[in-house]
């Protein structure tokens, strides 16, 4: 696939079937994460990759909320009018409830240049995320299905505990990953035109 159709069709996916993922096209996502930007090519990052249904177990549970949070998002999301909005919360509220069915969890994580100084989080922050970006496109181009998302900020003392993840090292990404159980579409976005400015604004 073309670096460009796929760019311009890589929705995130939070509709996942719970078929296995081959460990070569994870590999393959872990590796376009690795080329992405990152500050004076320091590549402080590491991907945790949980495919053991225990552990994706244990993490649903930590990270998921009940029956009747869930209830109360699902609540919310009727208040929405914007229909794009609308689906994006629906498939969201999807996502949480059905975080077990993806096959495979990656938490991308990153340390700082210069550990313990707030003003590096931009760096750690712009390396988490050019990986992610990258692996969003990557998986398209492969076909597969993944959601950038924060999942772990609901509860990141038990997920570091369930992954034993030093405390150096900052959480930045949970992505589920799988086949995709709905089909891709374009990417809805504005016009280059509307947001492009020459020479100045």
């Amino acid at each position: 696939m073309d670096v460009f159709d796929a760019m311009g069709s890589a929705v995130t996916m939070r509709w996942l079937r719970p078929d296995p993922v081959p460990d070569d096209l994870i590999e393959r996502l872990i590796w376009a994460g690795t080329r992405a930007a990152n500050p004076d090519n320091a590549q402080l990052w590491d991907f945790v990759v949980v495919q053991s249904l225990d552990q994706r177990t244990r993490l649903c549970e930590a990270m998921c909320p009940d029956a009747v949070a869930i209830e109360s998002m699902r609540t919310a999301v009727k208040t929405i009018r914007d229909p794009a909005k609308k689906r994006i919360y629906e498939s969201a509220v999807h996502l949480l409830e059905n975080l077990q069915v993806a096959p495979v969890l990656i938490f991308i994580c990153g340390s700082s240049l210069v550990p313990g100084d707030a003003n590096e989080d931009r760096y750690l922050l712009s390396a988490i995320y050019g990986a992610a970006q990258n692996m969003l496109v990557a998986a398209r181009a492969l076909d597969l299905g993944v959601a950038t998302t924060a999942t772990h900020h609901r509860n990141v003392r038990s997920v570091r505990r369930i992954l034993g993840i030093p405390d150096h090292k900052m959480i930045g990404v949970t992505m589920p990953v799988g086949w995709p159980a709905r089909s891709y579409s374009e990417l809805k976005r504005k016009p280059v035109s509307e947001v492009i400015h020459r020479d100045k604004w």
